[in-house]
């Protein structure tokens, strides 16, 4: 469908956005339902995000996506934001509404659908490791406690930002047994052993996390690695935990999940989900 004075844009809001498969996959949607919009990457600086959330009522910007490092950043330049948003601070999908804009995560939701399909047998009750504490850790941790995980361990490098999430887990969420670990303490490798589940959201392959690895005896077929990053394909991570005898897979899945919902969010039509794995290079 060609652009034109009646198309609705949306936004990819993030510093660096050049990687991202947001733009392929929405696009891939808009033309599947033959939908009048687009969707654009858009880099924004670092000191100006909040210039470039006002300019998205300026210019009447139908929605947006927001990324790595602003999830948090865009809260305070929103209208409104929905309860879980405003408990983990964490947005990655902001609404126009009528010149309002609203703002939620889809992180959380994305995640646990690809978390049920690459693992059915995961249920509720599990030792859990999250590795990081930024927006997308955030909205995971708050979603797997809100589902009934047993046990949560935030695993971050600031003492601040991982007692931070802990204390959020633990006052506004079912979860009863959540605690905070350094990254480089002699912890680590000991619970890496007994969780189910471990969600790294670090954008790096961090050497902390890979020496625990190395002192850790060994893993289990049972136990999952979720990395959230999916360039590379193959993280040095993933390999390093499948090494030790654990399954692990990368973010493409809980990428195309998020932007499922957020697809939803944005036009209120059920969204192509084949066309959009198709354009994530899902097959």
């Amino acid at each position: 469908m060609p652009i034109d004075a009646r198309t609705r844009f949306y936004l990819l809001l993030g510093n660096p956005v050049e990687h991202s498969l947001s733009p392929p996959m929405h696009n891939a949607a808009f033309a599947a339902l033959s939908l009048n919009c687009v969707y654009l990457a858009c880099p924004v600086d670092n000191e100006r995000i909040g210039a470039a959330v006002e300019g998205m009522k300026a210019l009447s910007t139908a929605g947006a996506n927001v990324t790595a490092p602003f999830k948090e950043d865009v809260i305070p330049h929103l209208d409104s934001v929905s309860p879980e948003s405003e408990r983990v601070q964490s947005v990655n999908t902001i609404i126009n509404r009528d010149g309002m804009l609203y703002g939620a995560t889809t992180d959380g939701e994305g995640f646990y659908h690809y978390l049920g399909q690459v693992d059915p047998s995961y249920s509720p009750g599990q030792t859990v490791m999250v590795v990081g504490a930024g927006g997308a850790a955030r909205a995971v941790a708050y979603i797997l406690a809100q589902k009934g995980a047993g046990e949560i361990i935030i695993a971050n490098r600031s003492e601040s930002r991982g007692r931070s999430l802990s204390e959020l887990l633990s006052e506004k969420t079912p979860l009863q047994n959540c605690s905070y670990i350094s990254l480089d303490g002699w912890s680590m490798g000991e619970a890496l052993a007994r969780c189910k589940l471990v969600v790294y959201s670090l954008p790096f392959d961090g050497p902390e996390f890979s020496d625990a690895l190395a002192k850790t005896a060994g893993l289990n077929s049972n136990q999952l690695l979720l990395d959230l990053r999916y360039k590379p394909e193959r993280t040095g991570i993933m390999t390093e935990f499948e090494q030790k005898g654990g399954c692990a897979y990368n973010g493409l899945g809980m990428l195309v999940w998020q932007a499922v919902k957020s697809f939803v969010m944005f036009t209120g039509q059920e969204a192509p989900v084949e066309a959009m794995q198709k354009a994530a290079g899902i097959r």
